[in-house]
């Protein structure tokens, strides 16, 4: 088919929302920002988007919207259609808050005009303690499920979950599983229980859960899926996000969560040990083929099918990678062709399977380093940082083990159904799958935009990357070198004195 012929199919997602309102939980995060975009740039005709904002760091709501649209993320939308922005507007609220912490006014406008309603403000951390997790991720569930009740022409109410909320099952399908324990009783009792014996109740409600985040959104899938006989409720699963595949901006990710930490902390030298079965998949999926599935689902539910509830939005049934295969990707984009600068060392180290021998190299090889590093800084002068750093990535490093610690096996059936029933227009606009990607290409466009965006490393600062890297690598082989010839050294020394 022509390309002026694929152009004439009709965007039948884009006339969903024309004229729509759409209401945002979770907005000022990674996929909230993402799907705010590609709605203001794809579905032009969308009449109005109401976005959950709760004061933060002295400032309030309006100003913090103003703030999400100022990031390069919007650069695009900002250069073909820049009255967009007046399309949004800010609802002051908070999601650990009674009823999210919305006004009167507010909620009474909500109701009045909300017709799609996509939930996916969560706290992600694996650490947080059961009483926040569950207010965050599992009661404000409830009142974003209380609220959705109240608007009178709401067509879908997109909650999203998690792929890996049943991490005891084999394979997960697009169904329900029952919770770990019931949402409602949990709720009553949160309050309840005194900050002293909150440790001993955690541990006795996660039983074979291993963090709270898992739990919590367990938790929330059942308050859903209890209410999906009175609304038009569906869940999506997506499983760990990376950053933006094609569009607006290739790479682009405003967090340095998950792999694309471990290749910062790795490319500069930081991470030299990470323990994770190297042989084993990983479920990777990128944020706007996420958003894009996001999108996709809520019109299929509206317009083709009511009965199908549950999305996963993984890749691992087409694509499977191994963490090796990533890792050393990322590891020759970096060395090769896209380095960083301020590199503490050469990047290296690699993935251990055995707990013992990756805490060894830990404390070898980044801790003990990070130490003698903090005590020249402090004689220079200077503030010590870099203990601090391990820290955060060995606990980092603890949130990542979930995922790479077991193999993941994901079914995506259903999601495939309503892919295929988008016409060739729809799939260049809502790409949801990986055809054409060559994964060394998406790895350089990451780490390019991690640099400018993040970590603020320009491209005429890519020389001296250069430059430096290869500094680096001579410096690493003579240090090597050295090392074992010592080491040859002292055995030799200590076999010629048991000989004599």
């Amino acid at each position: 088919m022509a390309a002026t012929d694929i152009a004439k199919q009709p965007d039948r997602i884009a006339e969903m929302f024309r004229g729509s309102t759409v209401f945002i939980t979770g907005g000022s995060g990674f996929l909230g920002k993402v799907l705010i975009e590609k709605l203001l740039r794809c579905c032009t005709g969308i009449k109005k988007i109401y976005i959950l904002i709760r004061n933060k760091k002295g400032k309030a709501p309006k100003e913090r919207i103003h703030d999400i649209f100022n990031n390069a993320l919007y650069d695009t939308l900002r250069n073909s259609n820049p009255d967009a922005f007046k399309k949004c507007e800010a609802i002051a609220g908070d999601v650990t808050e009674i009823d999210l912490g919305i006004s009167p006014e507010d909620r009474k406008k909500l109701q009045e005009e909300v017709e799609f309603f996509y939930h996916s403000a969560a706290t992600t951390r694996f650490d947080d303690t059961m009483k926040y997790a569950v207010l965050m991720n599992t009661r404000g569930t409830k009142f974003a499920l209380d609220l959705a009740a109240e608007c009178k022409k709401l067509k879908c109410f997109i909650h999203v979950s998690t792929a890996y909320v049943n991490p005891l099952e084999d394979v997960l399908h697009e169904q329900y599983y029952p919770p770990p324990a019931d949402p409602y009783e949990v709720l009553n009792s949160i309050n309840w229980i005194k900050e002293d014996s909150m440790g001993k109740v955690t541990k006795e409600l996660l039983g074979d859960i291993p963090n709270t985040y898992t739990f919590t959104k367990a938790l929330a899938e059942a308050l859903v899926y209890d209410q999906m006989k009175k609304l038009p409720a569906i869940i999506m699963r997506p499983s760990v996000v990376l950053p933006i595949y094609k569009d607006p901006l290739p790479g682009w990710c405003n967090n340095l969560q998950g792999p694309m930490g471990l290749f910062v902390g790795a490319g500069k030298g930081i991470i030299r040990s990470m323990y994770m079965d190297s042989k084993s998949h990983a479920d990777l999926i990128p944020a706007d083929v996420c958003v894009n599935g996001m999108l996709c689902a809520a019109w299929y539910h509206v317009n083709i099918s009511k009965e199908q509830r549950f999305f996963h939005l993984t890749s691992s049934s087409d694509y499977q990678f191994s963490w090796e295969e990533i890792i050393e990707l990322g590891k020759e984009v970096i060395t090769t062709r896209i380095p960083f600068n301020q590199v503490v060392w050469y990047p290296g180290g690699s993935m251990k399977k055995s707990r013992l021998h990756h805490e060894i190299c830990f404390y070898l090889f980044q801790i003990i380093p990070a130490l003698f590093i903090d005590l020249l800084l402090m004689i220079l002068g200077y503030k010590p940082v870099l203990y601090q750093i391990q820290r955060r990535i060995e606990k980092g490093g603890d949130m990542f083990e979930y995922y790479t610690a077991k193999a993941w096996n994901f079914t995506n059936d259903k999601s495939k159904v309503a892919r295929e029933l988008m016409n060739k227009h729809e799939r260049q606009i809502y790409v949801m799958d990986g055809e054409g990607l060559e994964l060394k290409d998406y790895f350089e466009n990451c780490i390019h935009t991690v640099r400018k965006t993040i970590l603020k490393e320009t491209d005429d600062m890519l020389p001296a990357a250069r430059r430096n890297m290869k500094i680096m690598w001579a410096v690493d082989k003579i240090c090597k070198g050295l090392f074992f010839y010592f080491l040859f050294l002292y055995l030799y020394r200590g076999f010629r004195a048991l000989v004599h």
